[in-house]
């Protein structure tokens, strides 16, 4: 009996700490693992939310440029109208065949104008919603290689732009005023140069400018580097002014060791190859990345 006694007294301890210690574990990563997937979660729904608003941005734009060209339409329809009314009520013609037939031959040519017009603009709005898109695609690629950029050469990546992105955007800027100026044949021979030159772009062309002034003009120097890969040094360094007036055009001064030429044109407006070559030396950004 005494020997039952004792070992009831002295009992048996068990060590559930191993045990308690998996569970707190479990606990922890059923825990982490939820927090993770309301993050992808709410990633996910930002994603939308943002896409959403793009497309909202996009079809407003779609409908804003569709009223307009309506109203237009409306508008000149309305004009010829009158002045075939005006024509009647002035006595200009009579309803004998021969005025009819006047009035049939002057006023078919209108409306088939008109016709022109709209067939124009519809072309002219399907351009800009093309040249939209390609800008929104250019510039989520031109984000992805400014990050990897920045990573080799830090913040001087900042105050670089894409030369195929900017033509791009000019372009744009002209179609839009060529909406409210159908006619202006600068305009059309101004976006006819930017396109051809855009066929020439890659994705891998930036540029960073410098102003200077000479002569009495506000020149523009832009120094343009070629990449090969984003991540090292570009493999070619050009140099070109922007005179910023309508009858002199870009003058290409070459890369840092290459000579340029001058043409007569610019000899006209008072420039000279001295001034130019030492702007080429002083302001073209050749030593931007060492």
């Amino acid at each position: 009996m005494s020997e039952i006694t004792e070992r009831l007294t002295k009992g048996e301890e068990n060590d559930y700490h191993p045990v308690n210690q998996y569970i707190d574990e479990q606990s922890r990563l059923r825990r982490a693992r939820s927090f993770w997937i309301r993050a992808k979660s709410w990633a996910l729904i930002l994603i939308a939310i943002g896409f959403l608003m793009v497309l909202l941005a996009w079809a407003y734009s779609l409908l804003h440029k569709h009223y307009i060209l309506k109203r237009v339409g409306a508008a000149q329809e309305k004009v010829i109208q009158e002045q075939v009314n005006s024509a009647i009520g002035a006595g200009e013609f009579s309803k004998s065949a021969e005025s009819l037939s006047k009035l049939k031959n002057s006023g078919i040519p209108a409306l088939k104008e008109n016709e022109k017009l709209k067939s124009e603009n519809k072309d002219l709005n399907k351009q800009l919603t093309d040249l939209s898109a390609q800008i929104n695609s250019q510039e989520f690629l031109q984000e992805d290689l400014m990050k990897q950029m920045k990573e080799t050469f830090g913040d001087k990546i900042d105050n670089l732009e894409s030369e195929k992105l900017k033509n791009l955007k000019e372009i744009e800027k002209l179609k839009e005023d060529l909406e409210s100026q159908p006619d202006s044949s600068e305009l059309i021979k101004k976006i006819d140069e930017l396109e051809k030159q855009g066929k020439g772009l890659g994705n891998l062309r930036y540029f960073t400018d410098r102003g200077v002034k000479n002569n009495n003009y506000n020149l523009t120097v832009k120094t343009r580097f070629h990449f090969e890969d984003v991540r090292k040094k570009p493999n070619k360094i050009e140099c070109y002014i922007k005179f910023n007036v309508e009858d002199l055009s870009d003058l290409e001064l070459q890369t840092k060791n290459q000579n340029f030429s001058l043409s007569q044109t610019y000899l006209d407006k008072g420039f000279n190859k001295s001034d130019l070559t030492k702007i080429k030396q002083e302001y073209c950004s050749w030593d931007y990345f060492n």
